[in-house]
């Protein structure tokens, strides 16, 4: 029923709006396993290497707008590939990564030492429950439906559209725009530096590539 409908979305539109999301490269905070919402963490040398290498990726490649969450960690990619391209960075708090509330910058052992009775009831129900002081992913994939439809008022339909985000933001996309359920989409693993691709064939959604650091190369 499904190759049904994607043949028929296929033959019904020639042309496809193509979504490129790029998770920020590897920060201290990511090395060290922490959740890392509205905590700021800078880039490990790792992280600068993978940060120029998907730089790299794109030269050659056309673009017509980049948006970003407003975070260092995004806002350092992101702005080296508008300069290069010659556009503006558009923040969008949006793209922002899910807020982890009281957990935010901690790792895990911290957590549930910080409250086990959080922490247990958080991983009893991941996507839906929403963390004191902070966000559920049924939060993050709200705003980030938001945002996509704004975005796709305003381009044409084969307009390429290139997002500097973050991990969970990239899961929230697979969950809005390719129907991924919530269970599904935490089975996706989007690294940092990683590079996924969207056709968007109307509101339809077919991911087209995941691209880890180690194996970038240009489309």
């Amino acid at each position: 029923m499904m190759l049904s409908v994607y043949f028929f979305v296929m033959i019904r539109y020639n042309k496809t709006m193509k979504l490129t999301m790029i998770r920020h490269a590897q920060t201290r905070g990511n090395a060290e396993k922490r959740y890392l919402g509205t905590t700021e963490s800078e880039l490990t040398e790792v992280g600068a290497a993978q940060q120029a290498k998907a730089l790299a990726h794109f030269e050659g490649t056309p673009i017509d707008a980049v948006y970003a969450s407003p975070t260092g960690r995004t806002m350092a990619m992101a702005e080296e590939l508008a300069q290069a391209k010659q556009l503006p960075v558009h923040q969008d708090d949006r793209l922002r990564e899910m807020d982890f509330g009281i957990f935010d910058g901690l790792t895990a052992a911290e957590a549930e030492k910080k409250d086990r009775g959080v922490w247990k009831a958080w991983l009893a129900d991941f996507d839906r429950y929403r963390l004191p002081e902070g966000e559920s992913f049924q939060d993050l994939k709200t705003r980030f439906a938001a945002f996509w439809q704004a975005i796709n008022r305003q381009y044409g339909d084969s307009a390429h559209v290139v997002l500097v985000t973050h991990g969970g933001v990239c899961r929230a996309a697979l969950a809005v725009l390719c129907s991924l359920p919530d269970a599904v989409s935490w089975h996706v693993e989007t690294q940092p530096a990683s590079i996924m691709q969207i056709h968007m064939i109307g509101d339809y959604g077919v991911l087209c590539g995941l691209i880890p650091p180690d194996q970038l190369q240009v489309f």
